[in-house]
Formats: structure tokens, sequence, C-alpha cells
């Protein structure tokens, strides 16, 4: 029965759907209305080993990926699904994209049993996070072989926590590799890494897409759709954006200034060094005007995070928040991803990583691209008020990147 599987000492949590802990052994409880559904995955680092590679806590291991729960008599099957080739569901070439497109399976799950109202199955995933699968691992081939990676242990590989918010489930785990050229503690032969996946819901009714115009560049997401009525394989290619829509559509389309009804909203990491907040949210505002010639006001604003007073539940790992994350490594850099939806270009959320030594590289830009002319930019340490100018830049720079603009190479 359910409870001789989730048992009274289950620490559980609902969201997307429930996961459990009980003792050693970790499960999903998928709804049945789930089974079938296409699901975002996103696998991020978040334990770091220097060297390991460019980017720190918070870059993505593997290219985002769409997943799919199926039931197969009494077992859960793990498929992979591809938006390379499409066709509109209910045109007579649908099935045949689908049978010439076959998703793979990448693992398998012996449900266990189902809930209480037969509503949800439930099945052990312990395997899938400590296990080398491919599809959300931590190190590609190449790093493998440059690493001489011999092995994943599964005795030193674990899960840390799974927590459920409304629209994503979080999986923080740990892989354990052996190896012989390892870019820190070589002397172990060791090397641990920390992973998050986050499987995520995508919109129920998906956003209508925006063609890509070469004109004006964007990043983008390519398809070939068999539906197209061009007597050939044509591609399609979508700008990825949010989605916007306004408050009043009727005053929108008077021209007037009108707010969205699911603004842009950026939050500050509790880690950021205090001084520097109020620049970081003026470079987020400062797309402001940019929004405005596109008749929105208040479009994307900046803002504190709650306290755990104010909203215990709150976390920045929750979909549903874009967070400016501040990750405090060497690494002189900032950088701007997103997750998007494959099957429109919807931008879903972001979480822009900042790293704390990026005011180096802002110094040593400053001082050479300017100080023939500036004597502020003749100092060793700048002035809080020059330095934190030159944070907002950064700030404004890498919102663009999540708004879907790539660098003006023009």
């Amino acid at each position: 029965s359910y409870t001789d599987v989730i048992t009274d000492e289950a620490i559980s949590d609902e969201g997307f759907f429930t996961v459990h802990k009980v003792g050693s052994k970790h499960y999903f409880e998928v709804p049945t209305a789930l089974l079938e559904k296409e699901i975002l995955v996103v696998s991020r680092i978040a334990g770091h080993v220097k060297g390991i590679n460019f980017g720190g806590a918070g870059m993505k291991s593997r290219p985002q990926q769409v997943i799919r729960w199926q039931l197969k008599d009494n077992t859960v099957l793990l498929r992979s699904v591809s938006y390379v080739n499409v066709a509109e569901e209910g045109q007579p070439i649908y099935e045949s994209v689908r049978n010439n497109n076959f998703e793979p399976v990448i693992m398998t799950f012996p449900m266990e049993v189902y809930n209480a109202d037969s509503t949800a199955v439930v099945f052990e995933v312990s395997d899938l996070f400590t296990s080398d699968v491919d599809m959300i691992g931590a190190l590609s081939d190449r790093q493998k072989k440059s690493f001489g990676i011999r092995s994943l242990d599964k005795k030193r590989s674990f899960v840390n926590y799974m927590k459920s918010f409304p629209n994503n489930v979080e999986v923080r785990h740990v892989l354990t590799y052996s190896g012989t050229q390892l870019p820190a503690n070589s002397l172990t032969q060791t090397l641990s890494v920390e992973m998050n996946q986050s499987f995520v819901l995508l919109p129920e009714n998906p956003m209508q897409p925006r063609l890509y115009d070469a004109r004006v560049n964007y990043f983008s997401v390519r398809q070939t759709d068999y539906s197209l009525d061009e007597q050939k394989a044509a591609q399609r290619q979508y700008i990825t954006r949010w989605r916007l829509e306004p408050k009043d559509p009727e005053a929108y389309a008077r021209g007037e200034l009108v707010e969205p009804i699911k603004p842009i909203v950026y939050y500050i990491d509790p880690a950021t060094p205090e001084k520097w907040r109020p620049y970081i949210k003026k470079g987020i505002e400062d797309w402001q005007s940019a929004f405005e010639k596109a008749g929105f006001k208040n479009a994307i604003v900046a803002k504190d995070p709650p306290s755990k007073k104010e909203d215990p539940d709150w976390s920045p790992e929750d979909v549903r928040y874009s967070v400016i994350r501040y990750v405090a490594t060497d690494i002189q850099n900032a950088q701007g991803p997103h997750v998007h939806d494959p099957r429109t270009g919807e931008i879903l959320e972001s979480d822009i990583i900042w790293y704390h030594n990026v005011m180096n590289l802002l110094r040593n830009w400053f001082l050479i691209q300017t100080a023939a002319v500036n004597p502020e930019a003749r100092k060793v340490k700048f002035s809080d008020e020059l330095m934190g100018e030159l944070i907002r830049f950064v700030a404004a720079h890498e919102v663009g990147h999540t708004i879907g603009l790539p660098h003006n190479m023009g």
C-alpha cells in the first residue's frame, strides 16, 4: 500500500509534484495528469570546483532539455523530447514527424505504488541522481578526457535535498568522480561536484512566437516545421523574449503607456554587499525607457527579496523568481543566461550570475581606456561612486542578455 512505501518517517514536500525522502531513498510522486506532459530540465553546477570550467556556481552544465514521464505497464519511463523537428498536432504529417523523431528512453524506474486515490504514481529516483547520466551530468566527454576521469563512484554520490515549488521541482545532488588529472585536489584523485536539477512546468498555453529577423539580432530557437506549405522541409526561427501583455489592451492600442499584466522582476541576492545594491537596481531599471518605446511602463523592476518573516517560503531556486546571484569567486566576469520555452522562445526566468571579482575587470578596463584624460581613473582603488556607476553598466549589460539580446557586434 501507499503507506508501506511512503511511511510515517517520510519527509515530503508538495508542489508541482510531490517529493519524498524515506530514509536514504528518494521518491517522486507524479500525478497521472502530468504523465506525457512536457517538462523542461535545466542542469546547473551548484557546488563548483576551481578549474572545472569558466563560470563558477550557477553555470549550466548541459543545454536545457525537455523530458516527459510515461507509464508503461508498471514501469515509469524518462524520455527525451526534441523540438528540432515539429508539426502542428492534428495535421496528417504530425504522426510521421513523431515516428521519424523517436524519443529515446533515458532511464526506467519500477513503479512502487499509486497514491491513495490512484491519481499519482510513486517511484524511487535516487539512481537518476547518483549515476553518470549524460543528459544531466556535470562533465562533458571532453572534460572527462582532460581530467583523466576513470569512473563515477555511486557510494560517494548522493542526493542532498529535493524541494517542490508551484511550477518547478529542484533536486540538489553530489556526483563524485575518480580521476588522475584533476583541476583541484589532485592528490585525492577525487572530484566532487554539487549539481542542481530543475524540473520546470512549461506553460499550458504557449506564447505566440515572434519570427526572427536578421536585421535585429536576438537569441533564437530554430525548428524545422513540416506543417508549413512551402514544398520543402521549411525552417522557422523564433526570438527568445518575455511574455509582456498589457493590463489595458484598449489603452495600449491607443498608444498610451500601460503596465504589463506580469512585469519582469529581478530580485537582488541577499549576499550582495549593501553599497552596491542601489547601483545594480539602477542598471536593471535603466531598461524601463526601452520598454516604454514598446508601449509598457514599469515593465522591468528591481526588488529586494522578502525576509524570512515576510515570506518564509521565498527561495531564489523557485522558478517564479529571477535573481541576480552574487557569487564569491575570483572570476572577473558576470553572465546573463535565461531559461526559455523551446516551443515558442518565451523566456520563463533568468538568474544573472554576478561574480564578486568583476570589479577588478572594471577597474582595469576603465583605467586603460580612460585614464589618459580622466584623473578619477588613475587610482588603484576607485571611489565607491565611480565603481558603483561601472557596476550599474554591467547590470544593464547582463539584463540586456536576459531579455534576449546578444552582443551588438555592429
